[in-house]
């Protein structure tokens, strides 16, 4: 094999695994002990647990940016802003997460391994505002729930993530077009 025939190899090998890999792009960041939001930024705030039982190595929900006029997620195989948060599969507390993301809107990504039980929902994240979703819980139904209250206990928040701004809210919501996933192919 000439050197020419082994750099073409390498070229379209390394090529494959850049398409393959996808999603690169994520305008989203977490915050692993909350803090304000940057400017021209927001912050969600979502929960995760398991009641029911998890078969895989770690139960996660994952949040898409959502597109209101296009009624769907606004990921490519190039740009994905998303959150995800990860907690072990055994039941127990809720766990809570803080992210940065873009402005705009979120809704439970159509990416994720369980069902979402109730209606689709796409929760508003303000530019400069702190905004809380509510509880994403695995339950033995093999559903996951959203559990939102008004009333959330903040303390309880900010004593899993101290650095949370002072104005933290229940995020609005409205319901929305189910998302359809996307396919990255080489």
């Amino acid at each position: 094999m000439t050197g020419a025939v082994r750099i073409g190899r390498l070229l379209g090998a390394v090529s494959m695994l850049a398409l393959a890999a996808g999603c690169t792009i994520n305008a989203t960041r977490p915050l692993e002990r909350g803090a304000p939001p940057s400017a021209g930024r927001a912050v969600i705030v979502y929960g995760v647990g398991v009641e029911g039982k998890w078969d895989y190595e770690g139960f996660a929900v994952q949040l898409a940016e959502y597109s209101l006029d296009a009624g769907n997620i606004t990921g490519n195989c190039f740009r994905f802003n998303r959150t995800e948060a990860t907690v072990a599969p055994a039941q127990g507390p809720v766990r809570h997460f803080a992210f940065e993301v873009p402005p705009g809107h979120y809704v439970f990504s159509p990416f994720n391994g369980a069902p979402l039980a109730g209606p689709v929902l796409a929760y508003a994240a303000p530019s400069g505002r702190t905004v809380y979703i509510g509880d994403f819980v695995y339950g033995r139904d093999k559903q996951i729930r959203l559990r939102r209250e008004d009333g959330t206990d903040a303390a309880v928040l900010r004593k899993e993530l101290p650095g949370l701004a002072a104005d933290l809210s229940l995020a609005e919501s409205m319901p929305v077009t189910t998302p359809r996933p996307f396919m990255c192919t080489p």
